[in-house]
């Protein structure tokens, strides 16, 4: 298991964040399309990889996919002048939109990472998918809470608004999503009427509990 989740010493979680960080860094130094451009061959070869490993593509994934398409079609192909000032406004309106809508389908984007350590006659048990209803509606939120701040970013401008509200605050609340997964499921189990422990937690204690 540990080897699936690593490309040549390389977690596949940051390789998979590989795509935005080349696309900050060259995108400060202004220089939009490699930002795109390279933005987009991380995308494909992360995707790649996971293929050939077998690993489940996710919504997520796609939408990453999707956002480096979009900013390399607008900046190498239609070479948009605009791109630079709505860049953050675009990348949180796909995840938040693709969140959205995952919910508004029945099938919540959470279930896919959950999924992973869960085993199969969990995956449909009533608590489990209400637990990843929840999380997906506060994702859901939290993306577009990100999207009104890279409004607010355009809208006052400057280095404050491209920094502050259009660059730190989503990346803190970011930040608290990654912690609210950490947290927030043991402390759904256990309001439901089932404790467990993090650690061992396989899913089939649940089970025999319902």
């Amino acid at each position: 298991m540990a080897e699936e989740n690593k490309v040549s010493g390389l977690p596949l979680g940051l390789l998979a964040f590989l795509p935005f960080i080349l696309f900050g860094c060259a995108s400060a130094a202004n220089h939009w399309r490699i930002a795109t451009g390279g933005g987009l061959l991380l995308s494909l070869f992360y995707l790649g990889v996971l293929y050939r490993r077998g690993i489940v593509i996710k919504l997520m994934d796609w939408i990453t996919l999707t956002v480096f398409i979009i900013g390399s079609v607008l900046t190498l192909g239609m070479r948009w002048a605009l791109f630079p000032l709505y860049n953050e406004v675009l990348i949180w309106s796909c995840f938040a939109v693709a969140a959205w809508m995952s919910v508004a389908i029945g099938r919540p984007f959470t279930i896919a990472y959950a999924r992973e350590n869960a085993p199969p006659e969990f995956w449909q048990h009533p608590i489990f998918l209400r637990l990843n209803f929840v999380m997906s509606l506060f994702w859901s939120g939290l993306l577009s809470v990100n999207v009104g701040l890279a409004m607010i970013g355009v809208i006052i401008g400057g280095t404050f608004g491209r920094l502050v509200p259009g660059l730190a605050l989503p990346m803190i609340l970011l930040i608290l999503g990654f912690v609210f997964n950490s947290r927030f499921p043991p402390r759904y189990f256990a309001y439901a009427g089932y404790q467990a422990d993090a650690k061992t937690e396989t899913g089939k204690d649940l089970l025999r509990h319902s």
